[in-house]
């Protein structure tokens, strides 16, 4: 099974996220460092990220992982909004290093109508600049697979693929599967046939030593439905026999895997205890 966790609040600081993870039992959590809809950010001090990281040791969350900033679009045509999400981004990856978090997931971008491959160049030369201006180190930059509402880019793994090979460094980044989006994609993962052929053309075209986290959410949306909507785990269209592939699936053992399905703690608790579940039932081990 994987680090199971959850994306977790940071409201009255940062240094309480982790008491948060635990009380929900998490190996691993998923914050926000910021106000995710505001471009301005507090700042994180030091004393703060001190705290944070004793927290991190004495609560035992083995995986950390920040979810970068809504307003980011780093293939956007208004060069003001460019502007601002290069900032941005370089700005969370500043705020994640701080903290010492080991990976920053990012949605790739949507191009707005210039095209996917001059989007997916934009984002590429913009990841790569980001990097190059913070330099080596965590936390690892993670492309987020996505559904592929309107002009997102991200949604088939060609296109993460190039992404990544525009970008190189593959020693600084990678990828986070989301089980909702990519479903909605059009990767289907829901019967033990269909979850083989999905990794393993994930593996062809990426290749699974970049894939590092994963986002567990079930789905609203159908197979191919580019709908961008979470559920709760067995009550979408993905339904509990995807997960338990995904937790006894032994490639994956040591890899973070966070909810962010909707209802709050009451409903991440529920999350984790089905979750947990498909293991305990001695589900068929994969691989």
């Amino acid at each position: 099974m994987g680090l199971l966790g959850a994306h977790v609040s940071i409201s009255g600081g940062v240094d309480l996220a982790p008491e948060r993870a635990h009380n929900l039992k998490c190996e691993a959590m998923q914050i926000f460092t910021r106000n995710q809809m505001q471009w301005k950010a507090r700042k994180i001090d030091d004393d703060e990220a001190e705290r944070f990281s004793d927290n991190l040791k004495k609560f035992k969350i083995l995986k950390t992982m920040a979810h970068d900033s809504y307003l980011i679009n780093l293939a956007a045509k208004d060069e003001k909004t460019l502007g601002m999400s290069k900032d941005t981004f370089i700005d969370e990856i500043k705020r994640a290093r701080l903290l010492d978090i080991d990976f920053l997931i990012f949605h790739p971008g949507a191009h707005l109508g210039v095209g996917e491959e001059q989007g997916m160049k934009k984002i590429a030369d913009n990841v790569r600049r980001s990097i190059e201006k913070t330099g080596k180190g965590k936390p690892r930059v993670l492309f987020e697979t996505t559904a592929g509402q309107g002009s997102n880019l991200g949604y088939s793994f060609e296109q993460i693929g190039k992404m990544l090979e525009l970008v190189g460094m593959p020693d600084m980044i990678g990828v986070c599967y989301d089980t909702c989006h990519s479903y909605a994609a059009g990767y289907d993962i829901t019967t033990e046939s269909s979850y083989e052929e999905t990794f393993e053309r994930f593996d062809e075209v990426i290749g699974l030593d970049m894939l590092f986290a994963f986002h567990v959410n079930d789905s609203k949306g159908g197979l191919g439905s580019r709908l961008d909507r979470h559920s709760n785990i067995g009550e979408g269209n993905l339904g509990k026999m995807a997960f338990s592939y995904l937790v006894n699936d032994r490639r994956f053992s040591r890899h973070p895997m966070i909810l962010e399905t909707p209802g709050g703690d009451a409903a991440y608790e529920k999350d984790l205890r089905v979750l947990r579940s498909l293991k305990r039932k001695g589900a068929k081990q994969v691989r």
